[in-house]
């Protein structure tokens, strides 16, 4: 089983909280490409997988405190309206 390039593009442990959600995502997303793919050793897979988890629960703290601001926000009695009008856009 050959390592591909892409299992090298993880992100350290020290800037994983400095990524953004959308690029914790994408770096799940290409983990869970590479280990479907089953080309890697088992040992590169379990690395892959760990540093799975571990975004996996970041990203989900982050959705976590970020419905927590939205649930103070919305609690706070500002009228908010989503409704759009006729082309789309918010009244």
């Amino acid at each position: 089983m050959a390592d591909t390039n892409d299992t090298d593009a993880g992100f350290s442990a020290t800037n994983k909280d400095e990524k953004s959600y959308e690029e914790k995502i994408a770096r799940l997303e290409q983990i869970v490409s590479i280990l479907e793919k089953g080309e890697v050793s088992l040992e590169k897979s379990m690395e892959l997988f760990q540093e799975g988890v571990a975004l996996s629960n970041l990203c989900a703290k982050q959705l976590a405190h970020v419905e927590s601001t939205i649930e103070k926000l919305m609690a706070s009695g500002e009228q908010i309206d989503f409704s759009a009008t006729k082309d789309g856009e918010a009244q």
